[in-house]
């Protein structure tokens, strides 16, 4: 009897192997030509980078900043399929990533291509370092590029380490419309709808943290106590898996949340 994850994995390999978009040599050109722009936002961004590329299956463009945390060193021009990614995803995540790229293809193909370049997945998961332990990280999604039928064909990816080793917990999703903020299609148990999202008091404190106030501050601001202020702060971390608020604030700007 199959499991999940093997049904899920037919259904990837159905939806993608035997995906293919026309495109051209001067479209790969015109691509060469926007690497450097691309590099130096992340840069600015201060995330890992990557570019996918739908029609051959491979990163076009992978700037790694995590090297040192995880081990792997792969330089700007690394070309590799996502298997050599997917190998170091902890387990219990895999079955929710294939199901989380499954659907936001075929949600995407469903839009017009007028709208196909509107939308941002974000999802964390946690990858395994060479050492064996695992660190959790978040990533932004969208498609750069359609092919000339309006496929869909270029996915930039931006990621940023979230935590160090922490104990696992289930991953989360969220398909965001750029233009509006409207959360899209997913409205699952880890998914935003879920008790695991802030409240709209824990989104205005951590605003708040944002702009530099401590909790004494915010007390004082939002007529509170100062225990009350904390308790918020640790529910924020909770809810987040971090650590601290510096790491709470990169997840919830990240997500859209602040």
């Amino acid at each position: 009897m199959k499991t999940m994850l093997q049904d899920l994995i037919e259904k990837h390999k159905e939806l993608t192997d035997y995906y293919f978009c026309n495109v051209s040599e001067e479209d790969y050109a015109a691509f060469e030509g926007q690497k450097q722009l691309l590099l130096k936002i992340s840069e600015v961004e201060n995330s890992a980078m990557s570019v996918y590329d739908m029609h051959r299956k491979e990163y076009l463009l992978y700037r790694s900043k995590f090297s040192k945390e995880t081990g792997y060193h792969l330089n700007p021009e690394y070309r590799t399929t996502p298997e050599f990614f997917l190998k170091m995803l902890h387990p219990d995540d895999l079955p929710f990533i294939f199901d989380t790229q499954i659907k936001t293809f075929e949600f995407l193909n469903s839009r017009p291509a007028s709208e196909r370049k509107d939308y941002k997945m974000v999802v964390d998961f946690c990858l395994r370092c060479n050492n064996g332990f695992y660190l959790r990280f978040v990533q932004q999604s969208v498609i750069i590029e359609l092919d000339k039928d309006g496929k869909l064909w270029l996915a930039l990816m931006l990621t940023d380490l979230v935590s160090g080793n922490v104990p696992h917990e289930p991953p989360q999703r969220q398909l965001i419309h750029v233009k509006t903020g409207k959360l899209c299609l997913f409205n699952d148990n880890n998914g935003p709808e879920s008790n695991k999202s802030l409240t709209k008091r824990e989104i205005e404190i951590l605003g708040l943290i944002s702009q530099g106030y401590d909790s004494r501050d915010i007390s004082e601001r939002l007529f509170i106590s100062v225990n009350t202020v904390n308790n918020h702060r640790q529910n924020i971390l909770s809810k987040t898996k971090t650590e601290n608020t510096t790491q709470a604030l990169l997840y919830a700007k990240r997500i859209g949340i602040i």
